[in-house]
């Protein structure tokens, strides 16, 4: 459905089905020595606010950028049952620095890290959480890809994707936001954030039983990915490599740090 637009103010309605929309917006702010760059969508359902995701692109005079993702998914029954997911990244040496944390209910799952040869050469390590609404009034999927120039935990990731599925009972359809974020020639971060899609209800809640369904799978096999297209996500789940954790700790990588807290 494409990207959207990274320069002036932007906003618009994608509608889902009758009950069901999102509304996206894109803002730019000047406060002295900084300029925000703020992206947002509203996962609206009945015509209330269930969840937000929001990513931030600050610049500053001296040319330093960091950029902040943040999903909020507030469910109507219980506040223990919300779902947050932050992560904050900037450039050193070209490459990604990132720390990202993750607070949900109990049912939050945080799957083993997975990694696949890229066609071009490198690799792409992936990262999922998995979480529902306590109530499974909602389920959702977030997903970290980060794409590194070798498969060695040293190494530091040139690009990192962001990927939110997002499902409620009360929608006939599901929908999916991308967020990209890579380094550049300047020291400085790129932003690519694609228009909201939708998915047929059914497809996506499938996705996420193969996600669990792949949990303590491995075949031995890494398959072989053209990162030029859309990603595949049957192959993700096939891929080997798992570094098998324990959900109640981080899984931490070499500046790249992930904290999963469970609520009782």
């Amino acid at each position: 459905m494409g990207n959207i637009p990274s320069s002036n103010n932007y906003s618009e309605r994608f509608p889902l089905d009758t009950y069901s929309e999102v509304l996206f917006r894109k803002t730019k702010n000047r406060r002295l020595y900084e300029v925000t760059n703020t992206w947002s969508a509203e996962y609206c359902l009945l015509r209330r606010t269930s969840c937000e995701l929001e990513l931030t692109k600050i610049t500053r005079n001296n040319h330093e950028e960091e950029v902040f993702i943040s999903i909020h998914d507030h469910t109507s029954s219980h506040a223990k049952d919300d779902f947050d997911f932050r992560v904050n990244m900037k450039v050193e040496e070209s490459l990604l620095v990132a720390n990202v944390s993750v607070d949900g209910p109990r049912s939050t799952q945080q799957l083993p890290e997975r990694k696949i040869a890229m066609a071009q050469g490198g690799v792409l390590k992936s990262s999922f959480f998995l979480y529902d609404g306590g109530d499974t009034d909602r389920k959702g999927l977030v997903i970290i890809l980060r794409e590194k120039r070798c498969d060695d935990d040293e190494v530091l990731p040139y690009m990192i994707t962001v990927k939110h599925y997002f499902v409620a009972a009360c929608s006939s359809q599901g929908v999916s936001v991308v967020a990209k974020i890579g380094s550049n020639s300047d020291g400085g971060l790129n932003v690519e954030i694609e228009k909201p899609r939708k998915h047929p209800k059914g497809e996506l809640l499938k996705m996420f039983d193969d996600v669990k369904g792949k949990e303590n799978q491995n075949n031995g096999n890494v398959p072989m990915m053209n990162m030029s297209g859309q990603q595949n996500i049957s192959a993700l789940l096939s891929a080997a490599g798992y570094t098998n954790g324990d959900y109640n700790n981080s899984i931490i990588f070499r500046r790249c740090k992930f904290w999963l807290k469970k609520r009782k």
